[in-house]
């Protein structure tokens, strides 16, 4: 008897779907190694910070009271402030605070029963390190008592507090103190509590303190050095005297937002058309162009011509269609007014356009740029007889564009807060910040809260949305406009307002002088600029529009580039 057997071998999809077992499987070991070993390393590195951490608390507490301080802290000792250290290579920073406590069993500031705020000592260690892509700190904190009664060790009291512009706390704020008059000199830094306080009782006895107050986001504060030029520095530094409690106040504020554009003026221009030839003509029917003049052609009785469409660029609004015509009896030139497309501006827009205009100018100023970007003139011929020519010699379409951006002009803000002032009384100015705009013509500047006017270096402010000066509030976003044109040595820019303080646009506002009347309308921003005049303090400004008053103002000085704010009464 034969018995048969066969054997089969292992497919090619047997051997994937083995492998890609074999894959998961070992990923998912390989997955399970990895975190053991971070979680390893994690717990290496945090055994290593809270090492250091106590061994420099036991350090502390090897040293006598007097001496536990930090160098250039407050209070003065032997322990550097900041240290690196290595264990098990990784790199550890320690940070060590040392400061007097005012304990409230015995009362609080001023309130202290024996009159000394510095009842103990605290110390704070921070160890930071980096495990597992990210940062890690350990912290030990510890008290240390005075072996008998408590002191300051001859000093007094340090106390800043931080507020923002309303004088509420500021907590969080880096307030970095230095004195280098002492030996050893003291440099040091702590943050505002909750109240916006530190208090540093045990100061050295001083009169050089110096302080910066900052946060992240911030205005900054700080004291000023007394020099020849800052003769009167507000606030200068401050002096501790012993038992005593020195407090300064420094005001911060989230910073303001300021972005500053600036502006070419507008400026007209038109599409002109003498006809030397026709190449701004975009149709013409029954009609001979020739000799700079249109009229009709052969035997024709009637004709037309239509101007190539102009879109301008920046456009600010259509102002008029004018145009030179000759029509004798039995004759007609009128002309239109056309949109993109050849189409006839309706006559809800431009009346009588549909019939033709035969005196000109033709008002365009209500027609909307925003509606119609586009347009062209065009003009219809006709006459009874082959002997009547009517012609047209040329027309114009004229429009107003801009104001364009006006790139890289040189400008300095100057805010009203002082930081002195001169031996003469003049004021030293906090914030004076020069700069230009850029290639766009803008600027965006992170400002502290404060009242800024604003020079321009090579031209004259002919408008500004708002007037200067501009008052930032903290946090808040500001945006300005400048609008720039050659300077001359006096010029007067009045803003016009109602008693409200609300800006007024589309006024007469006359400004006359000895020899001098102008007048113009004030702008969609309430300005009227006024260039080209001569220094003089006896202008007379007024300003007139129907719903208001009438009113005057006199003696108005002019000299250099001057704002003067007209309010009707």
């Amino acid at each position: 008897m034969h018995i048969s057997t066969s054997s089969r071998g292992m497919t090619l999809i047997d051997v994937l779907v083995g492998s890609a077992l074999v894959l998961i499987i070992f990923l998912a070991l390989m997955g399970l190694l990895r975190a053991s070993i971070a979680i390893s390393s994690l717990a290496k590195a945090r055994a290593g910070a809270s090492s250091l951490s106590e061994s420099q608390m036991e350090y502390l507490r090897g040293i006598s009271y007097d001496s536990l301080g930090t160098i250039g802290g407050i209070p003065s000792g032997l322990v550097p402030p900041t240290q690196i250290k290595k264990l098990n290579n990784i790199a550890y920073t320690m940070h060590t605070y040392i400061q007097y406590v005012d304990s409230p069993a015995d009362g609080l500031g001023v309130n202290d029963t024996n009159g000394i705020t510095a009842d103990y000592k605290v110390a704070k260690i921070s160890v930071d390190y980096q495990a597992g892509g990210s940062s890690h700190s350990a912290v030990l904190v510890s008290n240390f008592s005075p072996p008998s009664i408590e002191t300051t060790n001859g000093g007094g009291t340090l106390t800043i507090h931080v507020v923002n512009a309303t004088g509420a706390p500021v907590p969080g704020a880096t307030v970095h103190i230095t004195d280098p008059a002492l030996t050893p000199a003291i440099d040091m830094s702590a943050f505002s509590n909750t109240l916006g306080i530190v208090s540093l009782p045990g100061a050295p006895v001083s009169s050089d303190y110096q302080i910066k107050v900052t946060k992240s986001g911030y205005s900054s504060a700080q004291t000023y050095v007394r020099d020849t030029t800052n003769q009167n520095p507000t606030p200068g530094y401050l002096t501790v005297v012993k038992e005593q409690i020195t407090a300064g106040t420094f005001a911060i504020d989230t910073l303001a937002s300021f972005t500053l554009h600036t502006y070419n003026p507008i400026s007209s221009d038109s599409l002109f058309d003498t006809f030397t030839d026709q190449s701004l003509l975009s149709a013409t029917s029954s009609v001979s162009v020739s000799s700079g003049e249109i009229t009709l052609a052969g035997t024709a009785l009637s004709g037309s011509a239509r101007s190539i469409t102009v879109t301008p660029t920046m456009l600010h609004a259509w102002t008029s269609v004018q145009a030179s015509t000759a029509a004798s009896s039995g004759s007609s030139v009128l002309a239109h007014v056309y949109t993109a497309g050849n189409t006839l501006l309706p006559d809800s827009v431009l009346p009588g356009n549909s019939t033709g205009f035969s005196t000109f100018p033709i008002d365009l100023t209500n027609v909307s740029t925003s509606t119609y970007p586009t347009l062209a003139v065009g003009a219809t011929l006709s006459r009874t007889g082959t002997s009547i020519v009517p012609k047209v010699f040329n027309w114009s379409l004229a429009y107003d564009t801009g104001p364009t951006p006006l790139p890289n002009v040189p400008f300095t803000l100057t805010g009203e807060k002082t930081i002195g002032s001169t031996g003469a009384g003049a004021s030293i100015y906090k914030t004076i910040l020069s700069t230009t705009t850029n290639a766009s013509g803008q600027r965006a500047l992170p400002l502290e809260w404060d009242s800024y006017s604003i020079g321009v270096t090579g031209y004259n402010i002919e408008g500004a949305c708002p007037l200067p000066p501009y008052p930032l509030a903290p946090g808040s976003v500001n945006t300005a406009s400048l609008t720039l044109v050659a300077p001359t040595a006096n010029t007067l820019l009045v803003n016009v307002q109602d008693s409200s303080g609300a800006p007024v646009s589309d006024v007469t506002v006359t400004l006359t002088n000895t020899g001098y009347s102008s007048a113009v309308s004030s702008s969609t921003c309430a300005g009227a600029y006024f260039g080209g005049l001569s220094s003089s303090d006896t202008y007379t400004v007024t300003i007139s529009k129907g719903g208001y008053t009438t009113t005057t103002s006199n003696n108005i000085s002019v000299s250099g580039q001057t704002f003067y704010t007209a309010t009707f009464q």
